[in-house]
């Protein structure tokens, strides 16, 4: 049986980068079998944005919406998995763009057991605005890619590769609690252990620690992450910086769970399964 992978895209505005994703995914070698645009309560209108991309698109796109009740990260990402069809999710962030063996190597590497993540390598305000004209004229990952030059910065990530590597390899021989500490911004896990740990606590809103808190309790259950790598890596586009997590309102709440959190106790209670709040302004459409 073809194994389906369902692309979890949080949103909040700013829908030209929608279009990037969209553009990214319609390049690809392998094709996924739905996007999910999760969205936080935009004022925009995300198919007013998109619909001229659509037809290109042979996967079904979906838009989740949730009412906008301040950043709810957690949820937001639970509803996209909840109306996720496919066997693994993998979820992004919106401000990213990708190669055009992203979902291929994604898929070859998923197993049970292991949660997948990769790295981006970050791109200047320049850079940025350089990138956005190059995917309107375009759309080729590999065009846009050798027009800026991330030599520097892909020595950076290696250096972070190499962290990565050496933290899961103490933590396969038990000298480390967690293994690699990894970036939400782009990972992919089986849906089935996605369920196990109950998903994302929506116990955290406003911005921080909800992805920490996921990746804390999916090593307590036992499970292991395995970076991938990219000839021409994912890249992410300059916005201005959020607050730093230790100024996030979850601090507390964060640190409570981190020591409740035990290889018998790993799942949240209010997450995928048990959502905090049963919110009737929460919408979906088929796109296509």
């Amino acid at each position: 049986m073809k194994v389906k992978i369902s692309v979890i895209v949080t949103v909040y505005n700013r829908f030209e980068y929608a279009r990037n994703i969209l553009k990214c995914l319609i390049n690809q070698t392998c094709t996924i079998h739905e996007l999910i645009f999760a969205d936080d309560g935009s004022k925009e209108n995300l198919f007013d944005a998109v619909k001229d991309l659509i037809p290109k698109c042979n996967f079904k796109i979906k838009h989740i919406y949730q009412e906008d009740l301040g950043f709810r990260a957690s949820k937001n990402r639970n509803n996209g998995a909840r109306e996720a069809e496919g066997d693994i999710l993998l979820f992004m962030d919106q401000d990213v763009i990708f190669p055009d063996n992203f979902i291929e190597k994604f898929l070859n590497d998923s197993q049970e057991g292991k949660f997948i993540f990769s790295r981006a390598i970050n791109s200047t305000e320049n850079e940025k605005l350089r990138i956005e004209e190059l995917i309107n004229l375009d759309g080729k990952y590999s065009k846009i890619y050798k027009d800026v030059d991330y030599r520097e910065k892909i020595k950076q990530r290696k250096q972070k590769n190499n962290k990565d590597i050496f933290y899961n390899f103490l933590y396969s021989i038990k000298l480390r609690s967690r293994g690699a500490k990894i970036p939400s911004m782009i990972f992919s896990i089986n849906k089935n252990d996605f369920i196990k740990v109950n998903g994302f606590d929506e116990n955290f809103e406003g911005w921080g620690h909800e992805d920490d808190d996921l990746f804390n309790r999916l090593y307590k259950a036992g499970f292991a992450s395995k970076p991938i790598f990219f000839d021409m890596p994912p890249i992410h586009m300059w916005h201005h910086h959020e607050k730093s997590k230790k100024e996030s309102p979850n601090e507390r709440y964060y640190r409570k769970r981190k020591e409740e959190i035990s290889r018998k106790n790993y799942r949240c209670v209010n997450g995928y399964k048990n959502s905090s709040k049963n919110d009737n302004k929460i919408h979906l459409k088929i796109l296509n």
